[in-house]
């Protein structure tokens, strides 16, 4: 069994969970250990080997003489996300929560991007995943952590995406479910809450109003805080799995570049830890370039990356129809230099979109590979456009868009389109004209 525990990205001390147990119970009023105790920085998790050699991650592969196959590594009794277990912060197998979240489609994008010659985009669509967002790999962790430790109450700050995955697979572990979301948060998400039963909390305010809010009740009451950003290591280890699965899908090439929708940036973070590892294992000789993408109207780390500067919170943004990457980051604009610190190790790039390019992207991603996204996930192929303009990027690059929801989250977006469904009294109507 692989013993886990926290190190920070900063200070890199080094703090074992010995006591989470006993932390997560919801009569405790101490909270988990959700950052480093001796200089506040972001805590990533760690493996340490017993002597057991079924697990021994070094042992298999040879330190970089790899004999075995990636499949080595897989746990062939489970499924999904979960055969990536050896990787992941979870010890025992009975206290996985899964609904079977994992193993999302890679399709390639031939005709969005004809008009520049780019033939090697795929899109990988993490809407498919049980509750139609990204959201449940790091959901899948977070609950299983939690009943691995004994909780029983779960709290999330979220725009939507989260929180419904939180109450999703709080119902099916049996837990109780708060989630802390802004009052105009989209209609489609709500109706998930609703369905899946949470504790449901509007704030009139935005995001980082919530990230405080469910950050200082978990401290209080002694909820484990599944908020999607940095602020609970275990959740973003799930985030690895996309890497995992991008290796096996296409055939053990690494994309020149990964594309991802930013709203502090854990996702990132864990695709490119990932692919870390695999370089650390011998499977693979070269890292991808990670590119992060921002609503302009809310973008606190691209205008940081830009700039060449610290990460300054946004405490007044305008409305984005990327609501799921709108993070004002106020109070933890550690979170977006820390991302902003990978995309650079990475030799990548940030890039924002206005409403309007939002929107058009989203339309054509619709329309044209028939891929329907929310606004937010369709960002993710939306600054392919942009990405050109990069020094480092060329036409035959292979690139993976991350398109991280489903449009049904926003039911009422489709509605903005020009070409409205019509009446019709006969079939001599029903005639198109030809082309595309």
């Amino acid at each position: 069994m692989r013993k886990r525990y926290l190190t920070c990205v900063d200070c890199h001390e080094k703090h074992f969970d010995v006591d989470l147990a006993s932390l997560a119970k919801a009569s405790a009023v101490r909270p988990l250990l959700y950052e480093c105790p001796c200089c506040g920085g972001i805590l990533q998790v760690g493996y340490e080997e017993d002597e057991n050699p079924g697990t021994d991650l070094d042992k298999k592969s040879g330190k970089g003489a790899v004999s075995a196959v990636f499949s080595d590594f897989c746990d062939t009794d489970l499924t999904g996300m979960w055969r990536y277990k050896a990787f992941l912060p979870v010890e025992d197998k009975k206290n996985i929560v899964t609904l079977g979240e994992g193993m999302t489609a890679l399709v390639r994008a031939e005709r969005i991007y004809r008009d520049l010659g780019i033939e090697n985009l795929y899109v990988k669509n993490e809407f498919s995943n049980p509750t139609a967002s990204f959201k449940d790999r790091p959901t899948s962790v977070g609950i299983s952590v939690a009943k691995e430790c004994g909780a029983d109450t779960v709290a999330v700050a979220s725009t939507g995406n989260a929180g419904v995955a939180v109450a999703a697979y709080a119902a099916k572990a049996g837990m109780k479910s708060i989630v802390c979301a802004p009052k105009n948060t989209a209609k489609g998400k709500i109706a998930q809450l609703l369905a899946y039963g949470a504790n449901i909390f509007y704030v009139d305010g935005n995001y980082s109003d919530c990230f405080g809010m469910v950050k200082e009740a978990c401290a209080e009451y002694g909820y484990v805080n599944l908020t999607s950003t940095y602020v609970n290591p275990y959740t973003v280890e799930a985030d690895k799995t996309v890497a995992y699965e991008l290796y096996e899908q296409l055939g053990g090439r690494v994309p020149e570049w990964i594309v991802v929708p930013i709203g502090t940036g854990p996702l990132l973070s864990g695709v490119w830890r990932g692919y870390q590892e695999l370089k650390a294992l011998g499977f693979i000789d070269k890292l991808p370039r990670m590119v992060g993408v921002q609503a302009a109207n809310c973008s606190p780390i691209a205008k940081a990356f830009y700039n060449h500067q610290e990460v300054r919170s946004e405490t007044e943004t305008e409305y984005t129809i990327a609501g799921g990457i709108a993070d004002q980051l106020v109070g933890y604009e550690k979170d977006g230099e820390f991302t902003i610190r990978q995309i650079r190790e990475s030799g990548g790039d940030c890039i924002m979109l206005t409403e309007e390019e939002l929107f058009k992207c989203w339309h054509e991603l619709c329309f044209k590979e028939g891929v329907f996204s929310e606004p937010a996930g369709a960002a993710a192929v939306g600054a392919v456009r942009k990405l050109c303009a990069n020094p480092a990027f060329h036409k035959d690059d292979v690139i993976v868009s991350l398109v991280t929801a489903h449009g049904l989250k926003y039911p009422d977006l489709p509605n903005r389109l020009e070409n409205k469904a019509v009446v019709v009294t006969g079939a001599k109507e029903l005639r198109v004209e030809a082309g595309e």
